[in-house]
């Protein structure tokens, strides 16, 4: 599968974060963050690349501060993120279902200039879209319709199926309402993703989007992650700083 997947068999030589693998127990850490649409839209604008790129440069940085924080942070480093994609057909983007494929990305922790981080995960993204690795991955589809929630679920369950010493993290992203939802008369306010993690994955990573907002929720093992909070501060800091570029007059 390599040898047909030059792109990928290259970014998984890259040095990784140790400490972000390891035995998980029985018990939890699950911390937040929260940016918007439009925080976004202004950075795109500015800098390019998707929504989901500028999501992962921001967290990019929140693992870049957390083994800072450790440490542990070296030159050359990435965290390896196992992202999930959809594979809906084009007469298919109205429906949710659960065709979900995954493609595997360094978020390059090391590197300390913010344009510099986003412009590699948009080249890779784009490599991964050009060469269709994420059809060659393809390991969930036409098993019946899902709601949203359960989409989160099956991002985790991708994850599994490779081999954890290559991963260290899943980041799923799923796209919510549009719409405000109501329960009792009662106006839903925010809605906070959780996606599990098993065998020596230790954190996980959900994005949610409702209405303009997008909120993630991290999940980390308890004993393996108790510095899991800088990772959410991490989060928000990163967009706060793509921000910052994105306002400074352009060179």
């Amino acid at each position: 599968m390599l040898g047909s997947l030059p792109g990928t068999s290259k970014r998984l030589t890259s040095s990784t974060a140790g400490s972000l693998n390891g035995p998980i127990g029985p018990h939890r850490r699950w911390v937040w963050a929260k940016s918007d649409l439009g925080e976004v839209k202004q950075i795109r604008k500015a800098v390019g690349g998707t929504v989901n790129d500028v999501i992962l440069t921001a967290i990019t940085h929140g693992f870049r501060e957390l083994l800072a924080k450790r440490g542990e942070l070296v030159d050359g480093q990435v965290v390896r993120t196992m992202v999930p994609v959809s594979m809906r057909a084009a007469d298919e983007h109205d429906r949710l279902n659960n065709r979900v494929s995954a493609v595997l990305v360094n978020l390059p922790v090391s590197t300390l200039d913010p344009l510099e981080r986003l412009a590699s995960i948009r080249e890779q993204m784009d490599d991964l879209k050009g060469s269709r690795q994420a059809a060659g991955a393809d390991v969930l589809t036409k098993a019946g319709d899902f709601a949203a929630p359960t989409l989160l679920a099956l991002g985790s369950r991708t994850a599994m199926r490779f081999p954890q010493q290559l991963l260290q993290t899943v980041t799923t992203n799923v796209p919510g309402p549009r719409v405000p939802l109501y329960m009792l008369g009662r106006r839903l306010e925010d809605i906070y993703p959780y996606v599990p993690i098993a065998s020596t994955m230790r954190i996980s990573i959900g994005i949610f989007s409702y209405l303009d907002q997008i909120t993630f929720g991290i999940n980390a093992d308890f004993d393996g992650v108790p510095d899991v909070q800088v990772l959410a501060d991490g989060i928000r800091a990163g967009f706060d700083e793509l921000l910052a570029v994105a306002a400074a007059p352009a060179e």
